[in-house]
This record gives structure tokens, C-alpha cells and sequence, in this order.
């Protein structure tokens, strides 16, 4: 399978950034339905505190879902202590964690039409490099 890799370090507005001692901007959008996986790598800094833990202060991805609903698989790698807070319409609110010391979160899940933002974190506030990877269904 072939992944839509997104650099951390090209284009221009809206796109991650990732310098030395700063979180990653949020990626530019991505859109349902989803030809090939998005696929964001980078290095977080997280500093604003919330309920899923440490996060930085933008989103690591957009994502607009055009359909009714659609099927997702949402995964995350990085350290023991990374998080992953997706927010979308309506209040749509869901914080996942790693479990145990594996570093890896694996959200599959259905979405219903309109805007989301997917903030990588942790829950200490170190730098945190993490693999973050939306694939449809």
C-alpha cells in the first residue's frame, strides 16, 4: 500500500513546520474520500495542557470529511506517553492513548460530515518524534 506522505518542512501557508524547541504547525487539509492514506511524521513540543494530556498548540492535521459518514483508521507511533485528541463538529470531543509502554495508538472509527483536527501530544512535556497516519476504509 502506497501512503500520501506530507513533508514537515515544504509548501507554504498552513503547512508544519518543525524547528528545534517549537511545536508543529497544523498540516494543510486533507479531504474524504481519501485515494491513499495521509501520512504527517514529525516532532511535537507539547505545551498546552488539557484532558488528553500535553498538546501543541495547533493541530497536526486538518481533515474534512465530505461524506454522511466514513470509516476510518487512525493510527499514531511514537513514544510510551503519546496521546491523540480529535475534535470535530458539534463538540465532538475524543482523547486516545498509548497503552502501556507499546507508544502506538490505534483509533478505528466512523465520522460524520465536516471539519476535524487531530492534535498529537504527550502526556509529559518533552519532545516527542510520532508517525501520525489517517487511512479510509
Amino acid at each position: 500500500m502506497k501512503c500520501f506522505q506530507l513533508s514537515t518542512l515544504s509548501w507554504g501557508l498552513g503547512l508544519a513546520t518543525v524547528l528545534a524547541g517549537t511545536s508543529a504547525m497544523a498540516q494543510p487539509l486533507g479531504q474524504t474520500p481519501l485515494s491513499q492514506p495521509l501520512q504527517v511524521s514529525g516532532t511535537v513540543n507539547p505545551t498546552q495542557t488539557s484532558n488528553c494530556g500535553l498538546l501543541p498548540d495547533s493541530p497536526t492535521q486538518f481533515l474534512q470529511v465530505n461524506q454522511e459518514f466514513v470509516s476510518l483508521d487512525i493510527s499514531v507511533t511514537g513514544s510510551s506517553g503519546i496521546t491523540l485528541l480529535i475534535q470535530g463538529p458539534n463538540g465532538f470531543s475524543e482523547c486516545h492513548r498509548a497503552s502501556g509502554s507499546s507508544g502506538t495508538i490505534n483509533a478505528p472509527g466512523l465520522l460524520s460530515q465536516g471539519r476535524y483536527a487531530f492534535y498529537v501530544g504527550n502526556t509529559s512535556p518533552v519532545p516527542t518524534s510520532y508517525s501520525f497516519t489517517i487511512s479510509q476504509n
